[in-house]
């Protein structure tokens, strides 16, 4: 999986997430690296982008542990930055499931086709 294809896949995991628990800071947070309001094919905030980089170990990220790559990345924008994103986190304990994955990964296509990266 490519880096950027991986993170596409977050964004619409958590997407999914936040139709169904409507978490404020959930919501607040997908609005700054939402896909759809990218004008040159990269998050608004950039450093979030590189935080997924480093924290979710793209060599390993694939569709049997992207669930547990994103639990992990939200665990620590929690403790470092004081989000609340307990209902998402339980959300992706107990609902998110292949069909979740297999959605994010054909919105996730989509874009990734409409900004032809290469990385």
């Amino acid at each position: 999986m490519k880096i950027m294809q991986s993170f596409l896949i977050f964004f619409y995991i958590l997407d999914q997430g936040y139709s169904e628990c409507q978490e404020d800071d959930l919501g607040g947070f997908l609005g700054v690296i939402s896909p759809e309001l990218w004008a040159d094919g990269k998050p608004m905030d950039k450093s979030i982008f590189s935080d997924w980089v480093k924290i979710s170990n793209l060599e390993t990220v694939d569709a049997g542990n992207i669930i547990k790559r994103a639990y992990d990345f939200l665990e620590h924008y929690e403790s470092a930055f004081g989000f609340n994103f307990s209902q998402a986190k339980q959300w992706l304990l107990l609902s998110a499931n292949k069909e979740i994955i297999e959605k994010a990964y054909d919105k996730a296509q989509i874009m990734y086709q409409k900004f032809c990266y290469d990385n």
